[in-house]
């Protein structure tokens, strides 16, 4: 039985018996980050979430100011929740929010800023009360790599432990039944941080028989990032003919749709969503001025004289929303999508793909490059389209 078997059986058992989990020792959450989806008393919120190197990484949707949130469903009173944290991007704010069972809004908040180590305990702004820091504490030492987390509420008692150092505050409040409670970040573009050994238990005297709360559809759904195929290289061959290198100051013969594109290609420089790179200078960029607008680009008609069409592209997995598209004789015969993934500079990755023409040597063909997604990684970018005889290495 692996580890997400073992959660599953493990909640059915807590929600039978309190008696049964006091004596357990076991915790009501426990998330490892391994290969794969969250446990069910976890969901996706803002942004996206993928996995490696045995954590859970966050990353920001371009057109959002949150970072990738875990929201967790499980109802706490009194509970315990610690966690490891390591911030890679700098210049970043960690938020921790808890929410009441009986309302909405916030309950309790804690702020932390990594670079600083500065940190303080908040009460939200509620009818009765006004939003007031409570607490303030600052790391003596300010750790660039993996921050040890624990946050405890204890009826009216809320206490944080960051790498040792400790403030607590109390308020009458904070003493009510609580709901879930979310692990932000970001107000910053290009935020990143990483999360693993993440567990969840109940103080002696917590409830433990509430069932989950139900799951809240995300505002912005979280993007499934296609799986990085292995990387292929292009080189140009003497007979390779290039349909457009996009380099000019316009599209040039191609036909622009909607206002997505612009006037023409664009710099990699100038590119706000940062493509990874071009196959020189300019690209065809739909990330203009945001995910928002919606277009296409579509070439003059072309005879398949080659066997092979190679391109560069990056940008949304969205299937059939944001593509690029080869139409032969009025249909879609061919489409690729970008995979949705930034690098270790968080730029995005942008790959060289190829299609196999043999079928359709002798062919008229356009190309149609779409962005019809207005949501995150509503965008795409592709360079170089070119007919060749020679496959991709």
């Amino acid at each position: 039985m692996n580890a997400r078997h073992l959660i599953a059986a493990f909640a059915a058992i807590l929600f039978t018996s309190q008696n049964m989990f006091a004596a357990s020792g076991g915790y009501l959450i426990d998330e490892d980050g391994a290969e794969g989806p969250l446990p069910p008393s976890l969901e996706f919120h803002h942004g996206s979430w993928k996995f490696g190197e045995g954590t859970m990484i966050g990353e920001q949707v371009p057109t959002e100011n949150h970072m990738a949130t875990i929201k967790a469903l499980m109802a706490f009173d009194q509970m315990k929740v610690e966690w490891k944290m390591k911030f890679a991007v700098p210049n970043q704010r960690f938020l921790f929010v808890a929410w009441p069972a009986e309302s909405s809004g916030h309950a309790m908040d804690f702020n932390f800023v990594p670079d600083t180590g500065e940190m303080s305990l908040v009460r939200p702004k509620s009818k009765d009360k006004d939003s007031a820091v409570l607490a303030k504490g600052k790391l003596t030492k300010v750790n660039t790599g993996w921050h040890e987390l624990t946050c405890t509420h204890d009826g009216p008692n809320f206490t944080l432990t960051i790498d040792g150092v400790t403030i607590t505050a109390a308020d009458e409040s904070f003493n009510r039944p609580m709901g879930p409670f979310y692990l932000n970040g970001g107000g910053f573009n290009g935020a990143k941080f990483q999360v693993k050994d993440l567990k969840v238990s109940a103080l002696p005297g917590s409830p433990t028989t509430r069932k989950l709360l139900p799951a809240t559809k995300p505002k912005t759904a979280a993007v499934p990032a296609k799986p990085l195929p292995p990387q292929r290289t292009y080189h140009a061959a003497a007979d390779d003919r290039v349909l457009s290198d996009f380099e000019g100051d316009s599209f040039g013969d191609w036909t622009t749709r909607g206002d997505t594109f612009g006037n023409g290609p664009q710099e990699v420089a100038d590119c706000k969503n940062r493509p990874a790179r071009a196959n020189s200078k300019r690209l065809a960029n739909s990330f203009r001025p945001n995910d928002k607008t919606t277009g296409s680009l579509i070439s003059p008609a072309f005879t398949i004289d080659r066997r092979h069409l190679h391109f560069l592209i990056g940008g949304g997995p969205h299937e059939g929303l944001t593509c690029f598209n080869l139409i032969v004789d009025g249909k879609t015969l061919r489409t690729a999508t970008g995979c949705g993934r930034k690098n270790d500079q968080q730029k995005e990755i942008m790959l060289w793909d190829s299609w196999d023409l043999k079928e359709f040597q002798g062919k008229t063909a356009t190309l149609q490059i779409v962005d019809n997604h207005t949501g995150g990684w509503g965008h795409i970018q592709v360079d170089h389209p070119v007919l060749s005889h020679t496959p991709l290495e």
